[in-house]
């Protein structure tokens, strides 16, 4: 684990895994949802909405990553 803020704390790697995926869903659940109002590309299955899905996925995985390992819980 690498060093902290210079206090002897430690930053988990499974935060900074967390961080990604969660700045993923930030971005494609918004992009998800202007998409199911009827500003969507006509592909396969796109009725399905996979982008709002997957951001959503991806924003709930970030996050629970992201509360469980973030740096300073006590």
């Amino acid at each position: 684990m690498a060093e902290g803020t210079g206090r002897g704390e430690r930053l988990s790697i499974w935060f900074f895994v967390g961080v990604l995926p969660l700045l993923y869903g930030l971005i494609l659940f918004p992009y998800g949802i202007y998409e199911a109002l009827g500003h969507e590309a006509p592909t396969t299955l796109h009725e399905l909405h996979p982008t709002m899905w997957w951001g959503l996925l991806l924003l709930l995985f970030g996050a629970f990553y992201v509360i469980r390992f973030r740096p300073g819980k006590g």
